[in-house]
């Protein structure tokens, strides 16, 4: 058997500075891809300022890496754990099942909250953010293809490739 092969990049759309720790802290909360052979990478830039003039471009926000673009919000599944969770653990073993089981479940969760990703994505933006995803096993022709795109209203776009 083959090993899907899959490659996700985002063009790199500006972010409104006065948001880059609230979009950090909005970042932490989400497992953004899965794949055979990584996580997706998600960063915002800064640009340093120009010493002679003070000005910086504004920062920007990057998506890259060789996994799907599936989003999974790790809160939410961590209110799934909780809800099927044995009452009879000590606090410390609770918390570490806890911790536990929501790493695992991410993985089944996969995609399932991207809709919901992209729109609470969208206020932070200044202008669209495009995600596309392709894929292919062994030489095969790509059977994977997808794009995303958000405004910075909110408004979705999903475009299935082949």
């Amino acid at each position: 058997m083959a090993t899907l092969q899959l490659s996700t990049a985002s063009n790199a759309p500006t972010i409104d500075p006065t948001q880059v720790d609230e979009l950090r802290e909005f970042l932490d909360e989400w497992l953004i891809g899965t794949g055979s052979f990584d996580d997706i990478m998600v960063k915002i830039a800064v640009p340093e300022r120009d010493p002679d003039t003070g000005e910086a471009d504004p920062p920007h926000l990057t998506l890259y890496g060789y996994a799907s673009f599936s989003p999974t919000h790790r809160p939410t599944v961590r209110e799934a754990v909780l809800e099927g969770l044995d009452d009879n653990l000590d606090e410390d073993e609770r918390e570490v099942v806890i911790n536990d089981e929501t790493e695992e479940l991410l993985w089944d969760y996969a995609g399932e909250h991207t809709e919901d990703f992209l729109r609470e994505l969208s206020p932070f933006l200044t202008e669209p953010f495009v995600i596309q995803t392709v894929g292919y096993e062994k030489c095969r022709f790509p059977h994977v293809g997808y794009q995303y795109r958000v405004d910075p209203d909110g408004e979705i776009d999903h475009i299935q490739l082949g």
